[in-house]
């Protein structure tokens, strides 16, 4: 592990992005914006790593005045310091050395790891060459000019910094194959309002505090990724857990930071698997909860229903009535599975795994296309679909395209003789026999069959082959029928 630390501002989740060639930590100019500590998998001339960046350690300790997240932030930067095989401490070189930075020194020189200077926003030719006149005084030699703004320096900071991690092992292994085991990961996306509980859910499912967590809204800003290993009896469910910002009203944000979080909130349903959403049992259903239910229904994603604190809203309402309540209020979520919980004693939350469990062992299931249409048969038999002026809805033969969600490919007469309420009857048919609690939209795709004016070369030559086929078979009939006396 290798670990970014610094006061605040000083430009440490520039110098992670630059290094990793992807946006993953929120920039921007205002003071102590990343909170959290955000891991990605690195690699340097064969040198494979752990990249983390951290929260600044900016409030001077004999100040009074202490922000609310700087004691948290300590923690968790400490925590990381204990755990890091390198740390590279950023420092701005157009600052100089600072107050802040002297302390931050103290508290390096007492963990006794080894220590990389990156002296950032070294923007020009000058400054580079002042870079280790001025940093000197603090007692370390790696000192490295580096500038995240010209993409200049990372290289010859990271040279500098697999020196002190151990040789590479000789094993003959495909270079991607710590790739591929990250992307067979199952990636889970906790996504809610602000203030349900998303944050301490991870804490309670990793079994410690990695991820802040405080009565404030808005104290998760980044999509912070957490791989972990989940188990439930003798199973392992190899995960990665994606803490999300509290996705919050497009017009109540008024921060270029709030937007970015949102955003990679909204990324964060993208790229998953599947998606915990989390409720406030207290406070359920409400206008922006049914939209981020919209969200996660128009991504097509799997999703399970967690409402968080019943420890509190059990003792004023039923379990049975909370359930018909939000199904009332959240219709269009019918299909995912509904689990109160509570993440601060951990009532239910075992159940969680389990249910994940079961979603992607669903997830791997493939109809195969005679079971399909038999199903189909025996649905349009027991419930026909209604007659639209003089014609009725009819489906000739349907297969399964590929799961996840599962798609379906119906061949069918014409579709505006579908109802919507039909169509939705046919799903939730699907669901009930092929995927039950599992969460899983089901994508129904209906295909009009094309008149023989319309299609294909190959589809009009095997009409016609049809057609003399039978012209033979109807004229063989009546020879034969001829020979046998019988005359019409």
């Amino acid at each position: 592990m290798v670990a970014i630390i610094g006061r605040p501002n000083v430009g440490k989740s520039a110098l992670f992005n630059y290094i990793l060639r992807k946006r993953l930590s929120i920039v921007h100019e205002q003071s102590g914006v990343t909170r959290d500590r955000l891991v990605s998998p690195c690699e340097h001339w064969g040198h494979k790593f752990l990249l983390v960046d951290t929260g600044g350690l900016g409030t001077h300790h004999k100040e009074k005045k202490v922000d609310l997240f700087d004691g948290m932030i300590r923690e968790q930067v400490t925590e990381v310091i204990s755990e890091a095989t390198v740390l590279i401490w950023v420092l701005n070189c157009q600052e100089g050395i600072t107050p802040q930075d002297e302390e931050v020194a103290e508290f390096l020189r007492k963990s006794g790891k080894p220590v990389v200077i990156a002296a950032n926003k070294a923007d020009n030719n000058e400054i580079r060459g002042q870079a280790f006149g001025l940093f000197a005084p603090l007692g370390y030699l790696d000192i490295h000019p580096t500038s995240c703004t010209h993409t200049a320096g990372a290289s010859q900071l990271l040279d500098a910094v697999v020196k002190y991690l151990p040789e590479p092992e000789e094993e003959q292994l495909d270079e991607d194959a710590g790739e591929e085991q990250e992307d067979k990961r199952f990636k889970i996306a906790i996504v809610g309002r602000p203030n349900v509980g998303k944050s301490s859910l991870v804490n309670r499912l990793l079994g410690e505090n990695r991820v802040m967590v405080s009565d404030i809204p808005g104290t998760t800003r980044d999509a912070i990724d957490v791989p972990v290993d989940l188990k439930y009896d003798d199973q392992v469910l190899q995960a990665t857990l994606i803490d999300t910002a509290g996705m919050r009203r497009k017009k109540q944000i008024d921060t270029v930071v709030e937007f970015f979080s949102l955003s990679r909130s909204e990324t964060a349903i993208k790229r998953c698997d599947i998606v915990i959403f989390m409720i406030d049992a207290t406070d359920p259903c409400t206008t922006q909860e049914r939209r981020i239910g919209r969200v996660i229904v128009d991504e097509r994603k799997s999703c399970v229903m967690l409402a968080n604190k019943w420890d509190i809203a059990g003792k004023s309402i039923k379990e049975g009535e909370f359930k018909k309540f939000v199904r009332e209020r959240m219709p269009f979520m019918s299909h995912a599975p509904l689990q109160v919980i509570s993440a601060l004693n951990g009532y239910h939350v075992n159940g969680i795994v389990r249910h994940l469990l079961h979603v992607k062992a669903q997830m791997g299931v493939m109809v195969p296309t005679g079971v399909f249409n038999h199903f189909l048969q025996d649905t349009f038999a027991r419930n026909p679909p209604p007659t639209v002026g003089m014609k009725r809805f009819k489906c000739f033969y349907g297969t399964m395209k590929g799961n996840n969600p599962p798609r379906f490919v119906l061949f069918v007469n014409k579709r505006s003789l579908c109802p919507a309420n039909y169509l939705q009857y046919i799903q939730n048919q699907i669901r009930d026999a092929f995927f039950p609690e599992a969460g899983l939209p089901v994508v129904l795709d209906l295909r009009e069959r094309t008149k023989m004016e319309d299609a294909d070369a190959t589809r009009k030559a095997a009409a016609g082959a049809k057609r003399a086929k039978e012209v033979d078979y109807q004229s063989e009939k009546r020879r034969i029928n001829r020979q046998k006396g019988y005359r019409k």
